[in-house]
């Protein structure tokens, strides 16, 4: 902190520290060398550096430590919940961008002709199959649909850049689910933070699957399946072992409640397709 600054910039209120006890901002000169302002940038990236290597060995390897860790109030060693959460969402779509699919893209209509001759077509593709109708707004649903059949590649891209987005919007169903099953263990605020690292695994588990099935270069054939094995029976096992060591409960109750948990969230899944979908229509 300047050691001329008294008050804060922001309120004007006294200061007593490096932060201004009334509104919070960072009482932070900025007028001064660049030498140091890029000193305390690498102090903060190295700070955050060491929480991450802090956060993503027990994240990965310790089901639900780091939720229970955080939950208790020992939260300085650890990347925030939200954060980590971006930060693996983000390493996992942006695979996507790099590695792109270089299957071919299909559009069809449910029922439809096309659609039962592409079943006895060979060769890996993506397909996405749409309803023919819709209860309200058809005429423009209809028309929609025939410009997602000519242009497939473009309906693909803009389906994959909503799934990030409800995928946010999920997160908040699983803890609300969680909310339902654990009432008398935690706050909302809790299940939310057990979400958030949660999904944080689940989408760095995926990432290394999605690497895995493309390190042909790197790995054997045997070696690569050996790795996705581990890595696809890791994502089954983690979710049982984070729930019992957050929230306790014997063995059966726990399993359960994975199968409720699991029942309503692909249900909820399921449920936020057609709107994926939808908006994907409206984009393109």
């Amino acid at each position: 902190m300047n050691e001329l600054a008294s008050t804060c910039a922001n309120c004007g209120h006294v200061l007593a520290g490096d932060y201004c006890s009334r509104c919070g901002q960072h009482a932070i000169d900025l007028h001064r060398p660049f030498s140091s302002l890029v000193s305390d940038a690498a102090g903060d990236l190295l700070n955050l550096d060491t929480r991450l290597f802090r956060t993503l060995r027990p994240l990965m390897l310790k089901p639900g430590q780091v939720a229970k860790e955080f939950i208790a109030g020992r939260r300085t060693a650890h990347v925030p919940p939200l954060k980590s959460y971006l930060i693996a969402a983000v390493v996992f779509f942006s695979l996507f961008t790099i590695f792109p699919s270089r299957a071919p893209v299909r559009v069809f209509v449910q029922g439809s002709p096309e659609q039962e001759a592409a079943r006895n077509e060979r060769g890996g593709r993506t397909t996405f199959s749409l309803p023919p109708h819709i209860s309200v707004y058809d005429d423009w649903y209809q028309g929609a649909v025939a410009r997602a059949m000519k242009q497939p590649e473009e309906f693909a891209h803009a389906v994959y850049s909503n799934v990030p987005r409800a995928f946010f919007f999920l997160v908040p169903v699983f803890a609300l689910f969680l909310e339902l099953l654990y009432r008398q263990q935690g706050f909302l605020i809790d299940h939310l933070v057990f979400a958030l690292y949660y999904h944080a695994f689940v989408f760095l588990d995926f990432s290394l699957l999605f690497l895995a099935a493309r390190s042909g270069p790197y790995l054997t054939g045997i070696g690569a399946a050996v790795l996705g094995l581990v890595l696809t029976g890791w994502l089954f096992a983690y979710l049982p072992i984070a729930l019992r060591r957050v929230y306790g409960g014997s063995r059966l109750m726990t399993g359960l409640k994975l199968t409720t948990l699991g029942v309503l969230y692909v249900f909820a899944f399921f449920a936020a397709a057609p709107v994926i979908f939808g908006i994907a229509l409206l984009q393109f």
